[in-house]
């Protein structure tokens, strides 16, 4: 090596050593190093509960004084610049019930790749790993999360799994079961409420029991379902496209709702009315105080609501209990699994419900950025299945948690509190300290919903958990198809969907029987013809889908 060119080594390896030192790539012994970047996952919408729970989480995974390590950001419900889907998604998202009613078809990918992580139904977390829309967890990773807090995550065949071994596609962090609700004070014990509501379902409710029952304006499909379930665990058997709905099940079933409920709403989204409007509405019929039933004269929204001694609701303990107190005293409210079986042994049925953590197909890439956000998933399912995050989770909801040890270890007062700071407009932590410290008395009445709502939300658990009592089952169709069974039930249990059986003479009674039988075969024909035409659409839009997309450029 000549002298030029050792000289011009020299000069480079001198100006390589300024750049490195200029731009931080080299070590300096002086300067401060800059705090690494924390690792960001993004969410939308899922109401103010959700938000506060992410606020917790980054408060509990991000340690003050210490660099910011995990990041959830919340992106903004509307984004003018967005297509028409992509706007849907979001409204859908921020609902109080996110993802459980929206018509997903072919396009379903497009909806979830706007966000990482996502708050889901149960129900439907195999149907979107199914469709290939999610992805799935690393076992090895959640399974010490998992065995710690007992809990039972959603396994599913994605596209490409094998069926033989499935893999966990959802983080279950609430569970809910299906069940009907009673008012006490019309019976004398449960089985007398059991035997009204068996002989309710088979010709007519005894005399001075409401018929009325407060049925939710949305999601009917998850009543129908287990009661016909009771009678005909296998329905709808189904082959290929083609479905058996017309059953003596599904017939005596839907006969006997139609003489039983009255619907005084239809579903929130098919009447653009808000949900809490129909959650008002049925709420005050459950909690107006028992009475004699009297036959109510025909009457406007704004009259009093009719006497029932009967609720069927989605999440029915979030109406009955509530951070600011029940509507109605919980000491006068039972339950039992949803059944029409005459067989005292028989179990109920519940669809599969509750809360459920999911990540969308996008986390699946091999990018830093999904990497990122996957270990930002991972924190935070960690988060929500402990016992604080539990706690937290349930305090506010008011839900079945999915740590099956949680409503165990709570005491009367800690629920209490929760009754006691909504009252006096206070944090929740400030109010248990000050009590622990005398400094405030907890009143008598946050005491008692304490003692009623715990007492009520273990005997829930204990039947969901009973499998002697509730068998719960996910939902035998798709999203699509149960929106179409619910509207279905909508139209067919409306006042004006036909004659209710009138028992003014025995001939007319007769006569009228032989229309409602009539009118229910026919409505299930129906129903076979809605079920098979919304099967034969998804296999086609699929289709469709993705042989345009093959062909694009």
């Amino acid at each position: 090596m000549n002298a030029s060119s050792k000289t011009w080594e020299t000069l480079c390896g001198g100006v390589l050593a300024v750049a490195l030192a200029f731009t931080g790539c080299g070590k300096s012994s002086s300067g401060p190093e800059e705090a690494p970047q924390p690792r960001r996952a993004f969410y939308r919408g899922y109401g103010f509960w959700f938000q506060d729970l992410v606020q917790r989480f980054q408060k509990t995974a991000n340690p003050a004084g210490q660099p910011k390590r995990y990041e959830l950001i919340r992106l903004p419900d509307f984004d003018p610049l967005a297509p028409e889907l992509y706007q849907q998604t979001a409204l859908m998202l921020s609902s109080v019930y996110p993802m459980t009613e929206l018509s997903f078809g072919a396009r379903a990918s497009e909806m979830l790749q706007a966000v990482d992580v996502l708050v889901a139904n149960t129900a439907w977390v195999e149907e979107f790993a199914r469709n290939g829309w999610l992805a799935p967890f690393d076992e090895g990773t959640l399974d010490p999360i998992l065995r710690e807090a007992g809990v039972e995550p959603v396994r599913a065949a994605g596209k490409g799994d094998d069926a033989k071994s499935p893999k966990i596609y959802g983080i279950p962090i609430t569970r809910a079961a299906d069940l009907l609700f009673y008012r006490k004070s019309y019976f004398k014990d449960a089985d007398e409420a059991r035997r009204a509501w068996l002989a309710g379902m088979a010709k007519a409710f005894p005399p001075k029991i409401p018929p009325t029952i407060a049925a939710d304006g949305q999601e009917f499909y998850r009543f129908f379902l287990p009661l016909v379930w009771s009678l005909e665990p296998g329905w709808p058997q189904q082959t290929n496209n083609t479905f058996l709905v017309d059953t003596p099940a599904a017939r005596a079933v839907l006969g006997a709702l139609r003489r039983s409920v009255r619907l005084t709403t239809w579903p929130s989204a098919a009447k653009r009315m808000p949900y809490l409007v129909d959650l008002k509405q049925q709420v005050n019929n459950f909690a107006a105080t028992p009475r004699p039933f009297e036959p109510a004269p025909d009457a406007g929204p704004l009259t009093a609501p009719p006497p029932t001694a009967w609720q069927l609701s989605v999440w029915a303990q979030r109406i009955l209990i509530t951070p600011w107190g029940p509507p109605a005293p919980l000491d006068d409210v039972g339950f039992f699994p949803l059944s029409v079986s005459t067989n005292a042994a028989s179990r109920g049925y519940s669809l599969l419900g509750g809360k459920c953590i999911i990540c969308s197909q996008q986390l699946s890439s091999p990018d830093p950025g999904a990497q990122a956000a996957r270990e930002v998933v991972t924190e935070l399912v960690r988060y929500l299945l402990s016992e604080p995050g539990q706690r937290t989770l349930f305090f506010d909801q008011f839900e079945v948690p999915a740590r099956h040890s949680l409503l165990k270890s709570l005491k009367d007062d800690d629920v209490a509190a929760v009754f006691g700071s909504r009252r006096e407009w206070c944090d929740y932590e400030a109010y248990v300290n000050e009590v622990r410290a005398g400094t405030r008395q907890m009143d008598e009445r946050s005491r008692r919903l304490g003692r009623e709502t715990l007492a009520m939300l273990r005997a829930i658990e204990a039947a969901v958990e009973d499998a002697a009592r509730v068998t719960v089952r996910p939902a035998p169709l798709s999203i699509n198809q149960t929106t179409q069974l619910d509207g279905f039930l909508h139209r067919v249990l409306a006042p004006a969907a036909g004659p209710l059986i009138d028992e003014a003479t025995a001939d007319d009674a007769a006569a009228t029987a032989k229309a409602e039988r009539r009118f229910v075969e026919r409505s299930l024909a129906e129903l076979q013809i809605l079920l098979e035409a919304e099967q034969r659409f998804i296999a086609a839009g699929a289709v469709t889908a993705g042989a345009g997309k093959a062909a694009s450029p």
